[in-house]
């Protein structure tokens, strides 16, 4: 339960930040108006890092969870073997 309300957090702060970053532009000739970013004039450098440093978390939380099996699961083979 706790990671689903962590992912939809995640999602809403992404949404949010895709809604705040189109520019508003007010023209004499039109009233008020509001463009979107074409894809080109995107800077993506900010979403990359972001990526980076999540999927980065992601692998050493995963790398060390493994780790710390593998020495339990050597420690308990080890502890069977001198009780037999």
């Amino acid at each position: 339960m706790k990671f689903i309300k962590c992912l939809l957090i995640a999602f809403i702060g992404i949404y949010i930040y895709i809604q705040l970053s189109a520019p508003i532009v007010a023209s004499a000739h039109q009233p008020l108006t509001l463009t979107a970013k074409t894809t080109s004039s995107i800077n993506m450098v900010p979403f990359y890092w972001m990526v980076g440093i999540v999927g980065g978390s992601i692998a050493i939380t995963l790398s060390y969870v493994s780790w710390r099996k593998y020495r339990a699961e050597k420690k308990k083979q080890t502890d069977d073997d001198s009780n037999s």
